[in-house]
């Protein structure tokens, strides 16, 4: 019986091996995965903190529907292990389990909603509530050593808007359209960070060109101490090294400056800014507003990789600012 199962499996394709792959993982993932029991764990882990005020004094507060429930002394809001979590206001929570792999295999949109069992539009919708997940792991990430840190610019898009404020353009480049040369706010800048052990941090700055306050808000608190700065010769990094008193490396590369003092170089950030971009054309094009939310993907790409596939189900699971961060999307403040 066995080796007629492999020998029938041996017979497939490349592409139905992986889905019969998927299938598999996800029928043992539906039966290791508890998402109640995952969320109030990590729930107790974190002290039970309010998620519409954080304070920590907070007291249990019956059960409802077999969960628990809590209430806060503070602001006297309830709140369940859910509440701002991936599966907040979901009918077909327990589909996730079978969803996120799909997902993260990097399976387009129509394929995940066929696999799932879900429509296109909810395949879409919690595509984003669980890359916004991520943005809590995106947003604890530290980096260390020699730290690499450059901003690379992407156009910014209103893909999907059916409201726009100007006519809508034709794709593909047009001799009859004049564009804006160099940085302008047509482009939307982007802030990526990595050090040698392979940490990245990537973050939507502005629209436009970045400025030393840019660069602070994002990076004050993300640099361990005695922590290397390497940029090329940007005046912005400059201020912002010197603001926070800072190591400070310049590579300039424009007078072929390639490495300095033997390991100073930002050969690693410039490699993750061609590898963003290419990265990104998969998608088709994406939506200004939701570009945050691929970055933390390709961020957290390589560790998800490496992970247990249900090991990366239950940290998205168990972030519970994501269905605020989610909502909060159409209040950015570099789409409006």
């Amino acid at each position: 019986m066995k080796d007629s199962i492999l020998s029938q499996i041996s017979l497939l394709n490349e592409e139905e091996k992986s889905r019969l792959y998927l299938i598999i993982e996800r029928f043992l993932n539906d039966n290791e995965v508890d998402i109640v029991n995952e969320q109030v764990k990590e729930k107790v882990a974190v002290a039970n903190n309010c998620p519409h005020c954080e304070s920590t004094k907070t007291r249990k507060n019956g059960r409802q529907y077999g969960v628990q429930r809590f209430v806060c002394n503070n602001c006297k809001k309830n709140f369940r292990a859910s509440t701002g979590s991936v599966t907040a206001h979901l009918k077909k929570k327990e589909l996730l389990k079978a969803y996120i792999p799909n997902m993260l295999a990097g399976y387009s949109l129509e394929k995940c909603a066929l696999l799932t069992g879900i429509s296109k539009q909810t395949a879409f919708d919690w595509r984003h509530k669980i890359l916004s997940a991520l943005g809590k792991y995106q947003k604890s990430q530290m980096l260390s050593g020699i730290c690499e840190s450059d901003d690379v610019f992407i156009e910014f898009s209103e893909k999907g808007n059916q409201n726009l404020d100007r006519k809508s353009r034709k794709r593909g480049k047009s001799i009859f359209v004049k564009k804006k040369r160099g940085i302008n706010d047509d482009k939307v800048a982007i802030l990526i960070s990595c050090d040698r052990k392979g940490n990245k941090h990537l973050q939507v700055a502005t629209r436009g060109r970045i400025s030393a306050e840019d660069i602070n808000t994002i990076l004050k608190d993300k640099l361990e101490p005695k922590t290397v700065l390497c940029t090329d010769g940007h005046r912005s990094f400059e201020a912002f090294a010197k603001k926070n008193k800072l190591e400070h490396q310049t590579i300039k590369v424009s007078a072929k400056e390639y490495v300095k003092k033997g390991i100073y170089h930002v050969q690693h950030v410039n490699q993750t800014a061609q590898d963003l971009k290419k990265w990104l054309q998969s998608f088709n094009g994406v939506s200004t507003k939701y570009l945050q939310n691929y970055l933390n993907w390709y961020a957290l790409k390589s560790i998800i990789e490496e992970n247990e596939v249900k090991k990366t189900i239950v940290m998205i699971l168990t972030s519970f600012s994501a269905w605020y961060e989610f909502k909060n999307i159409i209040n950015l403040a570099y789409i409006n």
